[in-house]
């Protein structure tokens, strides 16, 4: 997906070859979305397969045109159990968007209070900002969405940037961003940063459900519900049919009865799940790539574990 020349290194600010970490800081760049790809050729919807990542029955892109960007579901506690994704991603958009704030304090006449601070005044941003982040977690909806498996209208990445750029990797000058509403300082991966930015912006997101349909990294689709409100079998049979299609609902059939419905893609499950869920006859009938991803002995589950990771995932109204 990369070509990680001495050029690239530059223009997507990543360290040179030998030492670079992560080359997904490239995708915080509005321009990897727009000359990586040929107009009128390419087509908008993209779909971010990493290496550890593998589909396990039929991919309908046309059925997924609608959304901005969908990945695997994230559990209110994060694997890191300091972050609880349904505060933090509300926090960090407040954060974000301190400047508009700031604005918005001068003009409810806290200017004077400003100025007492031996503040200079903040500029009217360029553009806007809606500062109501939308509840990500009730109503169906949840935090959407892990990267390393997703689908991704190019235009809503560019939209995401350009609105809320990250001051070192977007590549923007900084008379471009100085007058905007919305900048991020910190560090954050890519798919966190867009999963947030796009909330923010109200960009068409998938239902929790869904998302839970397309792909499975840290919760199956029976998580999924069990944590962020349950559906009826008819709603269920409902989203598969728009995601999977006709012959989808005869298969999301077939695995109830199954401990886990397999969605149509994972990425990399065996850090989150252990063998007595992967490697069962129903797992590896409906998923046929699993078997050849990993070995049960190379499975992360127990390191994780072991490190005191193991985060029992937070439900409903905790």
């Amino acid at each position: 997906m990369f070509l990680l020349s001495s050029s690239y290194n530059a223009q997507y600010k990543m360290k040179s070859c030998s030492n670079f970490y992560n080359p997904s800081l490239a995708l915080m760049n509005p321009n990897y979305w727009i000359d990586e790809f040929l107009p009128k050729v390419d087509s908008d919807l993209i779909l971010m397969i990493q290496g550890d990542s593998f589909l396990c029955h039929h991919l309908d892109p046309e059925k997924w045109r609608d959304v901005a960007f969908v990945g695997g579901v994230w559990p209110r506690v994060h694997v890191h159990p300091e972050i609880k994704m349904c505060g933090y991603m509300p926090a960090k958009w407040r954060s974000w968007t301190h400047k508009q704030r700031m604005w918005e304090s001068q003009q409810q006449g806290s200017l004077e209070r400003i100025n007492m601070q031996n503040k200079p005044p903040v500029n009217r941003p360029t553009k806007l900002q809606n500062m109501t982040f939308p509840p990500i977690c009730t109503g169906g909806r949840a935090p959407v969405g892990n990267g390393g498996l997703s689908l991704r209208s190019r235009k809503w990445m560019v939209e995401a940037i350009t609105n809320c750029p990250h001051t070192l990797y977007s590549g923007m000058n900084t008379s471009d961003m100085i007058n905007l509403a919305c900048l991020v300082h910190n560090a954050e991966n890519e798919d966190v940063y867009f999963s947030i930015v796009l909330a923010g912006l109200q960009a068409p997101l998938p239902m929790a459900f869904e998302a839970a349909l397309f792909s499975a990294e840290m919760l199956f689709p029976e998580e999924v519900t069990s944590f962020y409100g349950e559906l009826s079998t008819e709603d269920k049979e409902r989203y598969v049919q728009q995601r999977w299609g006709e012959d989808g609902v005869s298969l999301f059939k077939q695995m109830q009865g199954n401990d886990y419905t397999v969605p149509i893609g994972m990425h990399k499950p065996w850090w989150y799940h252990s063998d007595e869920v992967l490697q069962t006859t129903d797992m590896l009938h409906h998923c046929k790539f699993l078997k050849y991803m990993y070995r049960p002995e190379d499975s992360k589950y127990g390191d994780i574990l072991n490190e005191g990771k193991k985060v029992v995932w937070a439900g409903v109204g905790h």
